[in-house]
């Protein structure tokens, strides 16, 4: 059996200029506002918000994969005004069981986009024993290695020009940020 969950409880993506972004980056409605959420694959998949899973009265939000293939991602997709763009989000990361055969992996992910939505590129922080995704021109990866809540910061324009030599910072025209809870199977 397998089992991953991603927790956040804020989520940030502002302009240069200090415009917020996201809508509902904090989870305080319901998920149906600003976010989209999206599964595949068979076991028990899903993502709720919940005051209790920080020491806070404020809501954080939790996507889950249990058993088999599969995944459970909430993501939002918001027009990016240029790369000028500073992410900031708190998150927390567990998972049990796994082989190198059969792995969970509990990920944060950043998708850039081209005006068709077509995927150009992603950066990934992920926790994982077993996850054996390698770098690549299109594709950043940062391992996790303490899954205790963290305060994670991204700046845009300097992850793809230093990270992502696939991906022209001129076509991109959308940013997705996403929880996903993955589980792949060999």
């Amino acid at each position: 059996m397998r089992k991953l969950v991603l927790l956040a409880p804020l989520l940030l993506l502002s302009a240069g200029f200090g415009q917020e972004l996201l809508v509902n980056g904090d989870f305080e409605q319901e998920l149906t506002v600003g976010w989209a959420y999206t599964d595949s694959g068979y076991g028990t998949h899903w993502a709720v918000r919940d005051p209790g899973y920080q020491p806070d009265p404020d809501n954080e939000c939790q996507t889950y994969q249990y058993d088999n293939p599969g995944w459970a991602r909430l993501e939002q997709v918001v027009d990016a005004p240029g790369t000028v763009l500073e992410l900031s989000f708190w998150a927390s990361f567990a998972e049990s069981a796994g082989t190198s055969t059969c792995w969970p992996a509990a990920c944060f992910c950043v998708t850039y986009y081209d005006a068709a939505m077509t995927p150009l590129g992603e950066t990934r922080y992920f926790y994982s024993t077993y996850a054996n995704w390698t770098p690549s021109g299109t594709l950043s990866l940062y391992r996790v290695t303490d899954p205790n809540w963290a305060h994670y910061t991204l700046n845009v324009a300097e992850e793809i020009g230093n990270n992502l030599p696939g991906v022209n910072p001129s076509d991109v025209a959308r940013v997705g940020v996403a929880l996903l809870s993955y589980c792949y199977s060999g």
